[in-house]
């Protein structure tokens, strides 16, 4: 049911559930699933992993042999109950030129366990909702070409298509990028 789903920051109550997650193969902004060794190192130092998640644009980031500076952004979970769900990560500004293209303010995923449930729509949506609270007036964000269940889950919370891009330097794969007014 995802109606009783709610964000709520990284938390150590979601420990076991999140851990269960990457055993199935949950990953977000990766491009694989973490190894058992990846996860059994995260689970010894859950605390400060949890720490990590919140770094993300604190410091310079390198992809694809590029470093780019990076902005603040802020990381959420999708939970119901105990469970873990999904997370969601939200850029309050995308002032970088891969921002821009690829990526933008939000970012999310849900566990292979709970996809085609409904909680695609509901974590975007309630995004969305932080999003207008922090003045964003238009959403942008983007997903792969090819990701049928993405583009629905956009174009279900008023996504706009702006362009389809093409491979590039920092994005491997065809994409499309999205706009959402909030105003």
């Amino acid at each position: 049911m995802t109606e009783h789903s709610f964000l709520a920051r990284p938390s150590p109550a979601f420990r076991d559930s999140y851990l269960d997650a990457l055993r199935e193969g949950f990953f977000w902004a990766r491009h694989t699933p973490f190894d058992d060794d990846a996860i059994a190192f995260i689970a010894g130092h859950f605390a400060d992993y949890l720490k990590e998640l919140d770094k993300d644009g604190q410091i310079p980031q390198a992809d694809h042999g590029h470093r780019m500076p990076s902005v603040p952004s802020t990381t959420f979970w999708l939970v119901e109950g105990g469970d873990f769900i999904g997370t969601v990560n939200i850029r309050a500004r995308i002032d970088t030129h891969v921002l821009a293209h690829f990526g933008g303010h939000v970012g999310y995923a849900i566990r292979p366990a709970r996809q085609g449930q409904g909680h695609g729509r509901r974590i975007l949506a309630l995004a969305l909702e932080i999003c207008r609270g922090m003045g964003i007036g238009i959403v942008r964000l983007s997903c792969a070409e090819d990701n049928a269940a993405s583009r629905r889950i956009i174009e279900a919370n008023g996504g706009l298509l702006l362009r389809r891009s093409p491979p590039a330097w920092y994005a491997d794969y065809p994409h499309l990028l999205y706009e959402i007014p909030l105003v």
